[in-house]
């Protein structure tokens, strides 16, 4: 450029053209990555409905459609990573950064920043040295084994090419973001290439939960916090390389009944995009809407019927926010009362089957998927008649919602036949696993053909558009929860190494012997837990430690595990983090604080509901007791 000229900057003293073109830079490789995830997940549905197809239709058994799967989720996980980090998709904790002054924020901000990337450039690193060493042949696919891990280094590539253009970005704090970069790599140099910085520690076990700890409060994701952590704790007891570390994580989410997780999110979506939500809920209205408080009464009804077909409750709380909230608010309901019974009703898609907290649960404890999807209807229906029972105490308290006339056996068949190949889904799922039909991770798969089936043939509202795009946001969503899967799989392992577990038994059978002290002690610790973190970070966290003490007490894992679901669950609804309160007020307008105030009485019924789960094990065994 001439001298005497310049580029038009911007107020940050970035020139203009170079902030579009970051900004261009980065939306395209969104667009690039979140394409090729939906065809890994497409990928996946083909390969497990293969396994599928060729055993009933041609009575034989594809080996390969397995070690293909969890190949296909590998490169499904890190090749959305960046999307989710960039898109912040990963639960982190800001509340001290909230508690802070300006500079204090920035100072935090800095240090969360130069943590994230320092875990990439640790995760890039090892990603190439273990690619490097994986030497010879996958015997089922025929191909080289190094290919598996070859994403991970072309991910943390991305990503960390992402990190240095952020500060680039319009808005961001340009002086900032450099000092976290050059934070970070200062930090590698040191520590990991010249080793002139090296911790060494004889309990790394407890440097894990100090650096976790740490991490969390700067506000560093959840996951990167697991994976940093891991990293050095393991460095410093000398218990494992880098390279270790990343294959721990990769083998923690290797797992095939994990391989539903990504099924069921995407059977939500196309469930979402081809309508069949839009009859659950008509059916729904046909049957409770004449009740008093009648249009709150629809949302937890409908959560229902959604909870049979999906395990997922955040598209269980966003879609009924747009669709009833605004009817609802018309006809006199507060705002925040609505959201209220759409976040407190949408814990019931992850308790009633299939649920994709169950899935997490039986992947840690390897308990039975067919016991645990059996063992939530009870609880499921016990909570939606309590929440019911909230509605209509409230609503005539306050007035919402008069009871109208009951409406006619013709009124209600109507809308009942439109539904009934959408409540034949969960029929088939329960029903084919319990049978032993076909495993959770075929179930999954036999949701989303299913669904499309119906959407495309029968209802005809799915359109070949809105299924990519229900793909490409379940492949983020589904990678995000992977990741969190393999990161925990390092962390756990320094864990036992650090006999944490241990240790933890033999402290609770010295002071609180008693199997519902034990339960008690631990509803309460993760209760507290769910005020802070993601439900799956304390699954995977918790259930290893607690499971050896709850086996040794003689209690149930299945029914733990329903305790544990439900348990977990209520996380979404306590301030100051609760997912599904922020879901439906974000979507609607409404305050959130007002929301968490509406929500109240409906977790204080949750709680008492949690109780009779917890200490009435028939509540959750009887059905499994009766088909096992």
């Amino acid at each position: 450029m001439a001298q005497g000229l310049s580029e038009p900057t911007s107020g940050e003293g970035v020139p203009a053209g170079r902030i579009g073109a970051v900004a261009t830079i980065r939306a395209v490789v969104d667009e690039a990555l979140s394409h090729a995830g939906a065809a890994l997940l497409t990928g996946i549905i083909l390969v497990v409905l293969g396994g599928v197809v060729s055993r009933y239709v041609f009575n034989a058994s594809f080996s390969w459609t397995e070690e293909a799967g969890l190949w296909l989720f590998t490169f499904l996980i890190f090749t959305v990573l960046p999307i989710a980090t960039r898109r912040s998709r990963h639960i982190a904790l800001t509340l001290v950064s909230d508690m802070l002054p300006p500079a204090g924020r920035r100072l935090v901000a800095v240090l969360a920043s130069a943590t994230i990337t320092y875990t990439v450039i640790r995760l890039l690193a090892a990603g190439i040295e273990i690619a490097a060493m994986t030497s010879g042949t996958s015997i089922t696919l025929g191909l080289p084994s190094w290919w598996q891990y070859a994403v991970i280094p072309a991910s943390a590539g991305i990503l960390l090419a992402c990190q240095v253009l952020e500060p680039f970005e319009p808005g961001s704090d340009r002086p900032a973001g450099i000092a976290a970069l050059v934070l970070a790599v200062v930090a590698w140099i040191l520590v990991d290439v010249l080793e002139a910085m090296g911790i060494e520690s004889g309990r790394p076990a407890l440097l894990l939960g100090i650096a976790f700890v740490a991490t969390l409060l700067l506000g560093v994701p959840v996951a990167y916090c697991m994976l940093f952590a891991a990293f050095l704790a393991s460095d410093a007891g000398d218990l494992l390389p880098p390279a270790a570390v990343v294959h721990n994580v990769v083998v923690g989410s290797s797992k095939f009944v994990l391989l539903a997780i990504p099924l069921f999110i995407a059977a939500a979506q196309v469930m979402n995009a081809g309508g069949l939500t839009v009859r659950l809920l008509a059916l729904a209205r046909s049957l409770v809407g004449h009740l008093r408080g009648g249009l709150a009464q629809v949302n937890v009804v409908t959560s229902v019927f959604f909870g049979f077909d999906s395990g997922s409750s955040t598209a269980d709380a966003s879609l009924l926010a747009k669709m009833t909230v605004p009817e609802m608010v018309r006809n006199g309901y507060p705002a925040p009362f609505c959201c209220a019974v759409i976040a407190a009703s949408a814990i019931l898609p992850n308790i009633i089957p299939p649920s994709i907290a169950m899935l997490v649960f039986a992947s840690v404890s390897n308990v039975s998927v067919g016991k645990l999807f059996l063992a939530g209807i009870v609880p499921g229906l016990l909570i939606a008649g309590l929440l019911m029972a909230v509605v209509y105490v409230q609503a005539r308290r306050q007035g919402y919602g008069t009871a109208n006339a009951r409406p006619s056996w013709r009124g209600i068949a109507s809308p009942l036949l439109m539904a009934v190949p959408v409540l034949l889904l969960s029929v088939m799922i329960i029903g084919g696993i319990r049978f032993g039909v076909v495993t959770a991770t075929e179930a999954g798969v036999v949701a989303v053909v299913y669904a499309l089936a119906i959407g495309v043939f029968f209802y005809r509202d799915l359109r070949l558009p809105a299924i990519w795009r229900g793909l490409r946001e379940s492949s983020v969503d589904s990678g995000m929860v992977g990741f969190m899967i393999g990161v925990a799989a390092p962390f756990a392992w320094v864990l036992v190494s650090g006999r944490v577990p241990q240790g933890f038994l033999q402290f609770m059978l010295t002071y609180v012997s008693e199997g519902w002290a034990v339960l008690l002690c631990l509803n309460a610790l993760m209760l507290f837990a769910g005020m802070f973190l993601d439900l799956t970070a304390i699954m995977l966290i918790v259930v290893p430690i607690a499971l050896p003490l709850v086996l040794q007490l003689g209690i149930d894992p299945v029914h733990f595990g329903i305790v544990v679901v439900v348990n977990l669950m209520l996380g979404g609804l306590t301030p100051p983090y609760g997912l599904l309160v922020f879901i439906p007020s974000a979507i609607t307008g409404t305050s959130v604080q007002a929301t968490f105030r509406a929500v109240m009485p409906f977790l204080a019924i949750l709680i008492l509901g949690l109780a009779l789960i917890t200490y009435v094990p028939s509540i959750s065994l009887a059905l499994v007791r009766a088909a096992f």
